[in-house]
């Protein structure tokens, strides 16, 4: 029997890390079209932090907020409409925010259903970030067998994805982290003998990876870090390479690069936001991504497992870009799937 409150972490105003306070709200009733979910897990998305601060103008704050765009669980209430039976299904919510409570309504329609072999945690890590760098690479930059492959924030969740991603790819992938423990991680996550990642707080990375590349330069160069160093993505871009940005994770976007210097240098600048590229494509890559994991070709850049209570430090500590990989928050733990 769902009681009428839950536990939220609740933002009732825009803020730093602090303003995440733990409340009890009204457990959500599902509308026409929405279903309710007994929420297991969130990831710690960084689009949560965006829009605590109110930095996302594509997307209107309604108060109080439940943060928590990316959150898996069991279906355990359906509105009008919806079919009866998906009551016990393991879902993935993505499209909406409300995870960092116990309940969540979403719509019926936007839902993943999570394959049986990935577990509820699991599927709080590995979704978004994997769409988004699967449509990076094979999207807007084609990538190619023997491709050279600079991936920028390779320790974070989209960056380590995009790793495994050119790799399988056939690509000789290079990546880039911040500090040796980054560094360790990233390159655990590569596992390639052809690749390497790079320390970028060393004053000679750009040495480095040029002599990675060769003197024909990068192929393919993903970045969603922007700030500082984005402008040296235009001394390590190829002839006819493909320059992709998905992000500015260091608070600033890359500079601007002028049409003469485009046609002088032969390259392309593209940029992938996933709300749009599943709109316009679908999910078209949902098998090839089920498949790879099922496989074991690729693991999800799962790094640490927090409770819920600790979400405003993990706040801090995203903005204070101490994390690696994706962090997934504690709700209501692992459920047992209906029979």
């Amino acid at each position: 029997m769902t009681s009428d409150t839950m536990r939220a972490m609740v933002v009732d105003a825009p803020g730093g890390p602090e303003v995440l306070v733990e409340r009890r709200l009204p457990v959500p009733e599902p509308g026409a079209g929405q279903l309710r979910i007994q929420v297991a897990y969130a990831g710690m998305n960084p689009l949560d932090a965006m829009v605590r601060r109110e930095r996302l103008a594509w997307l209107p704050v309604v108060y109080p907020l439940v943060p928590g765009m990316e959150h898996t669980g069991v279906v355990d209430a359906v509105g009008e409409g919806v079919d009866p039976a998906l009551v016990g299904r393991r879902v993935l919510s993505r499209q909406g925010f409300g995870g960092y409570a116990e309940y969540s309504v979403a719509s019926a329609a936007a839902v993943i259903f999570l394959p049986d072999g990935i577990s509820l945690e699991v599927g709080a890590a590995y979704r978004g970030c994997t769409s988004t760098a699967w449509y990076a690479l094979h999207g807007a930059a084609r990538v190619r067998e023997g491709d050279r492959v600079l991936i920028h924030s390779a320790a974070g969740a989209v960056g380590a994805m995009a790793l495994q991603i050119a790799r399988d790819a056939g690509a000789r992938v290079c990546g880039l982290a911040g500090g040796p423990a980054k560094q360790a991680f990233a390159a655990g996550i590569l596992s390639d003998p052809r690749g390497t990642v790079l320390d970028y707080l060393r004053d000679d990375w750009v040495e480095q990876a040029r002599a990675f590349a060769g003197p024909d330069g990068f192929d393919v160069i993903l970045d969603g870090n922007g700030g500082p160093n984005a402008a040296r993505n235009l001394e390590l871009i190829g002839v006819l390479g493909r320059l992709v940005y998905i992000g500015a994770t260091a608070g600033a976007p890359a500079p601007a690069v002028p049409t003469p210097v485009l046609i002088a240098r032969c390259f392309s600048v593209g940029g992938v936001d996933l709300r749009s590229a599943e709109t316009k494509l679908g999910r078209v890559a949902d098998a090839v991504i089920n498949e790879a994991f099922l496989a074991g070709r690729w693991r999800a850049p799962l790094s640490e497992v927090v409770p819920l209570s600790a979400v405003a430090d993990l706040h801090r500590r995203l903005e204070a870009r101490e994390l690696m990989g994706r962090v997934v928050i504690e709700v209501g733990g692992a459920q047992p799937r209906r029979a």
